[in-house]
């Protein structure tokens, strides 16, 4: 029977032998040291997944302690749960996930700059139309209490002409008196409107214009021509070229026998001229 015997070189010595062995235990135990981490790392794994567990666990009994005091009628806090609505909203909004949330974020807040002043710009503009239509009244209400003064202020010398005329005559006055002091303030009156810009329309011998006039009726008469104002029954004023009022006036028309002549004598003229005209034409067709 024969065993097997590691054979050591004649030149070997006591001390690499010893030394040899120690480096060969210095392995065995790193291999064993290798081991320990990795049996250490799954126990951590599975502690996490257990963590995770409990944690999951614990927020659904939260959960479900917060929406059973909702339904008895409580209005209770999600943070007395246990539960994080920032950080769950945060979750659900992908905060943290998104690549470019800080670019996104910055135009956001610019969109928002630009909205605010484009809203204060509208406010001013709104502000100052508002005061721009706030001026215009005033100064359309200022211009007419100033064309109200300046009508009184011309119409006053002939109210005081008529006051002194009151305070003058009594019953034992002259007629004649009388009839001139009303020339006279009428004369007044025309000159006090003539200073307006008012000026009274003179119809008399004038052509019908329904513009200037308004008819009453028609007057049979020679002393004017058809169709002429010949009566003046109430004066009529215009400002510049805008009648203020129209004059009542009576047309004059001819008698029927004077009418019916001119008619026919007008008629006469025109088959006249017709005839004339009708011979000039055969007269350049046969040349």
């Amino acid at each position: 029977m024969s065993e097997d015997v590691e054979r050591v070189p004649p030149d070997t010595n006591a001390a690499d032998i010893k030394s040899s062995s120690s480096n060969e235990q210095s392995a065995h135990s790193d291999t064993d040291s290798s081991k320990q981490p990795a049996a250490g790392a799954e126990s951590t794994d599975n502690e996490g997944q257990e963590a995770a567990q409990a944690e999951n666990s614990n927020r659904m009994d939260s959960a479900k302690a917060f929406y059973r005091a909702i339904y008895a009628g409580e209005e209770p806090g999600a943070e007395q749960y246990g539960m994080n609505v920032k950080t769950i909203n945060n979750q659900r909004a992908g905060v943290g996930s998104c690549v470019n949330c800080d670019q996104l974020a910055a135009e956001f807040e610019q969109a928002q700059a630009k909205t605010a002043e484009i809203e204060g710009l509208y406010k001013r503009m709104a502000a100052d139309f508002d005061n721009y239509r706030k001026r215009i009244e005033r100064e359309r209400e200022d211009l007419v209490d100033i064309g109200v003064q300046k009508a009184v202020e011309c119409l006053l010398p002939a109210l005081d002409d008529l006051d002194r005329a009151q305070a003058n005559f009594n019953n034992n006055s002259e007629l004649a008196n009388v009839i001139e002091s009303i020339k006279l303030i009428s004369a007044r009156f025309a000159k006090c409107l003539e200073q307006l810009g008012v000026k009274p329309l003179e119809p008399i011998g004038q052509p019908f214009d329904p513009r200037l006039h308004e008819p009453v009726q028609q007057v049979i008469t020679k002393e004017v021509p058809d169709g002429a104002v010949i009566h003046d029954l109430r004066r009529g004023y215009a400002l510049g070229e805008k009648v203020i009022r129209p004059t009542l006036v009576n047309v004059a028309v001819a008698s029927d026998i004077d009418q019916n002549q001119s008619n026919q004598a007008e008629a006469g003229k025109k088959e006249k001229d017709s005839q004339s005209d009708a011979s000039a034409e055969s007269t350049e067709s046969s040349q």
